[in-house]
């Protein structure tokens, strides 16, 4: 029996985000029972080899045509009318499912959604049924996952409260405020505490010319080791001025490493305060939670490592995860 084809659809493949990493875990979990492609604008050439795609599995998007027949998954709004347009012309018979990544407001009229959403979080739920007024019984919730790549090893590091290390694995840019941590905690941080951010983006070089000479903020650039980094790491941390549901701090649960973030999107969702990691929601709050961690004993530590890794295996497996885009695939086609 011929395989149903699945189509996910996402510009800017050049690059990598936690979106386009949510794409790869979709193909992933689905290659198995349905004729699986990736689509964007760019040739293969651009597409950035680090995400993984095949050129088997890469086509161009050019013509709305080669959708025909197929479950047609897209990440970005802006495709919203298009597919609208698509679903509804005869003899296509494609389906359109679109995953909610974030918290959105604005261009309402152009928001013509399917009838079928993945919302990540309890955040995007509230976000299409309150500000859109889509009805709840057309969206799906699937957490984000991370794979297990083996074994899983518990967590062994030690604190050394001379030197607290924390990792801040995100692009690099306005929204993830690298700079603005930089600027707003330089000179007040307690002297043992150091943030390492891994990762690049527009922001990169203004971020690296402002640690430069300053052993409290290192850049590191892109790392394609992120979780050895996060073992070796006492925290992950986000502070970001909006989130979906981060990859990064399901990674860290999933290493068992206690994270710091503030309240947004689905971030509460993956770490509890005082639980798995803390929860802040200003600068003071971060400053002063940061410059307690050294005081910190290693029973404290390791009971939220323990939790962390317990909200990994609760809701972050990648079996949970296709078992549900499975699930869902099969019951619209």
């Amino acid at each position: 029996m011929k395989k149903k084809k699945v189509i996910q659809i996402k510009s800017e493949l050049y690059k990598i985000t936690g979106i386009q990493r949510v794409m790869m875990d979709i193909h992933h979990a689905l290659q198995d029972n349905f004729d699986c492609r990736i689509m964007g604008k760019e040739t293969f050439s651009e597409v950035n080899p680090n995400l993984g795609i095949s050129e088997s599995d890469y086509s161009r998007f050019t013509n709305p045509l080669s959708l025909k027949d197929s479950v047609v998954i897209i990440h970005e709004r802006r495709l919203l009318p298009l597919m609208w347009i698509l679903t509804r012309m005869p003899g296509l018979n494609i389906h359109c499912i679109y995953i909610h990544h974030n918290e959105l407001c604005g261009r309402k009229r152009l928001s013509l959604f399917p009838d079928n959403i993945v919302a990540i979080s309890d955040r995007g739920i509230e976000n299409l049924t309150g500000y859109f007024n889509y009805p709840a019984s057309s969206i799906t919730k699937i957490h984000n996952c991370v794979k297990e790549t083996g074994p899983y090893s518990k967590r062994t590091k030690k604190i050394n409260p001379e030197e607290i290390k924390i990792l801040y694995p995100a692009r690099i840019n306005d929204v993830k405020r690298q700079l603005e941590i930089v600027e707003r905690l330089n000179g007040k941080l307690d002297p043992r505490v150091r943030i390492l951010f891994a990762g690049i983006g527009p922001n990169y070089e203004a971020l690296k010319k402002t640690c430069d000479g300053n052993p409290q903020f290192v850049a590191l650039g892109f790392r394609d080791d992120v979780p050895d980094l996060m073992k070796e790491s006492d925290f992950t941390m986000l502070f970001s001025k909006h989130e979906g549901l981060p990859i990064s701090l399901i990674e860290s649960c999933q290493c068992g490493t206690p994270a710091i973030c503030n309240d947004v999107g689905g971030n509460t969702e993956i770490i509890s305060d005082g639980e798995n990691g803390f929860v802040c929601n200003d600068w003071d709050s971060l400053l002063r939670t940061l410059n307690r961690l050294p005081d910190l004993s290693q029973e404290e530590i390791d009971r939220m490592s323990a939790r962390a890794r317990e909200s990994y295996e609760k809701n972050f497996r990648f079996d949970t995860f296709k078992q549900k885009y499975t699930e869902l695939i099969n019951s619209i086609i």
